[in-house]
């Protein structure tokens, strides 16, 4: 007998037999945690195809916490930029180490990963008591956890991926659905910050989307207000509590973006005020070179940035969105006023127009009325 499939308690085990080169001996191995029948004699066929090949080899004696050490170690050295590596290790210490972190790589599978999925939607589903996480946070939970499972299996590892057909949980909803200002609500902000020394800050993040990070990340020299426009070709992020500057994550991030008259004299007011705060400071000021700064010339960290908004949207009584969320305004009002994808995509620094279609087609439910319209006119003309 090759193998056997077993059912104990509520999920089933898979047993399989190797002869030890060094001893003869017949030897008998097993990996259990498999909901059906059906998924366990899946994995014993694989399993017996390898043997018989003579390909397979036990597992790595490792629990999951090792393994994701590991792994992030490898991330680290293939020069990952360091807010991405920390965003992993965050992911880790708080997401998934409390849950999966003891469990031996043989007793990981696909349903130890579905309860991680039920666990983090749960109250208790972080080690940081934030309560429930949101459905991205649990997609990105299990991204990072199948990434190390595949690395196992590539480098050798292990040899089989124990999540393999463990698919990421879909999200519900859509990225953009936490939060988006229609137009009144964005014109009343603006007015409302007329007097605020970072009034130009809020007209670019409404006027343009930018992302904090490039707000916090603009300096004078990307800046030429005569020609009209900005390039985006650094950012400013936090990484392990850290206010540090970076460069966009991809080409796409790396662009020009026009500015229009009003965009234009809102810097150029904004510059006045910062000149005006450099010759009453004096010695005491620091040229840093960027645009949004302290009285004393000290770049603003990303999240202060964030805390200003909020205080200042609070103030105005309007619905509470997130800073990000202005971005998404940007979008959603640009989109509504009959902007193409392409060109909304080229200003957000979006990769493809298909991300900006993906995340914002919620927000777009007039294109198909007017195409459908345009349609039945070309068909009624006579």
């Amino acid at each position: 007998m090759k193998g056997s499939t077993i059912k104990r308690g509520n999920t089933w085990t898979a047993y399989w037999f190797t002869t030890d080169p060094a001893t003869g001996k017949r030897r008998q191995h097993s990996k259990g945690g498999f909901r059906t029948k059906n998924d366990a004699q899946r994995h014993l066929n694989g399993i017996i195809d390898k043997v018989e090949r003579g390909e397979w080899k036990p597992d790595k004696k490792m629990t999951v916490e090792q393994l994701l050490a590991e792994w992030l170690a490898a991330k680290r050295s293939e020069g990952l930029r360091e807010n991405t590596t920390a965003m992993y290790g965050n992911v880790i210490d708080g997401w998934l180490l409390p849950h999966v972190g003891k469990l031996k790589l043989d007793q990981l599978t696909p349903a130890s990963g579905q309860r991680l999925v039920e666990t983090l939607k749960t109250d208790d589903g972080s080690r940081l008591n934030r309560g429930a996480l949101s459905s991205r946070s649990v997609q990105l939970a299990v991204q990072v956890l199948k990434a190390a499972t595949r690395w196992a299996l590539e480098t050798g590892l292990v040899g089989r991926d124990p999540l393999v057909g463990f698919r990421r949980p879909r999200a519900s909803g859509s990225p953009a659905a936490t939060g988006a200002w229609i137009v009144g609500e964005a014109r009343r902000f603006l007015a409302s910050v007329e007097t605020d020394r970072m009034r130009a800050a809020w007209w670019l993040l409404l006027g343009r989307g930018l992302r904090r990070g490039e707000l916090a990340g603009l300096k004078w020299s990307a800046v030429d207000l005569d020609a009209g426009v900005i390039r985006i070709i650094e950012t400013r992020v936090v990484v392990k509590s850290k206010a540090t500057a970076s460069t966009p994550k991809t080409d796409a991030g790396r662009r020009a973006v026009k500015l229009d008259a009003v965009l234009v004299a809102e810097l150029r007011r904004h510059r006045q005020i910062v000149d005006l705060e450099r010759h009453v400071a004096g010695e005491a000021w620091t040229d840093t070179g960027y645009v949004f700064v302290d009285q004393l010339g000290q770049p603003y960290r990303p999240e202060l940035i964030s805390r200003n908004f909020t205080r200042l949207a609070r103030t105005t009584g309007l619905r509470p969105i997130r800073l990000h969320d202005l971005r998404h305004t940007a979008a959603s009002l640009m989109l509504a006023a009959g902007e193409s994808p392409k060109v909304v995509a080229e200003i957000l620094g979006h990769s493809s127009p298909i991300i900006t279609q993906v995340v914002y087609q919620h927000l777009m439910p007039g294109q198909t009325d007017a195409a459908g319209e345009r349609l039945t006119g070309l068909l009624a003309a006579t």
